[in-house]
């Protein structure tokens, strides 16, 4: 079940993107996550969280507007539809979304294509100072009139 972020989901969330990010950014020491741990953990709750809640938290997407701040799954419910079900969340809210991925992170780029996404720009990082693709959005709103949509 996808549902809006509540307080008690904090440790949980954090903890998926701490690993998250330990997993899917081996290029960067570890180090830089870790210490951007507590800045993040005050940060959460300014966003809109959604999480993907099996018998616990297994998934979140964090959006600052239409910006998507992080996107994490836990490993063994990845490639399992929860990280297609969070972006179609956020797709219900928005008519554009935006996301920054490295460009060394290319499992990440290749998810984001399959959800539409274009990359179209790139640029450096400036914490890490690696390279970095911007994938957009542009999300379709179809009317519902009756049975169909328009």
């Amino acid at each position: 079940m996808i549902r809006e972020y509540q307080a008690k989901d904090l440790d949980a969330i954090m903890n998926l993107w701490l690993q998250g990010n330990e997993q899917a950014h081996n290029f960067i020491d570890p180090e830089f996550f870790k210490q951007n741990y507590d800045i993040v953990k005050m940060l959460i709750p300014m966003s809109t969280i959604y999480v993907q809640d099996i018998n616990g938290v297994v998934g979140f997407i964090g959006l600052t507007e239409n910006y998507i701040s992080g996107l994490f799954v836990e490993k063994n419910s990845q490639h399992q539809g929860t990280g297609s079900a969070l972006l179609e969340k956020a797709k219900q809210h928005h008519k554009e979304l935006l996301v920054h991925v490295y460009k060394q992170n290319s499992d990440a780029i290749n998810f984001y294509l399959s959800q539409d996404f274009a990359i179209v720009g790139e640029s450096i990082n400036e914490e890490t100072n690696y390279p970095e693709v911007l994938m957009r959005c542009n999300v379709e709103h179809k009317v519902k009139i009756g049975k169909c949509a328009l």
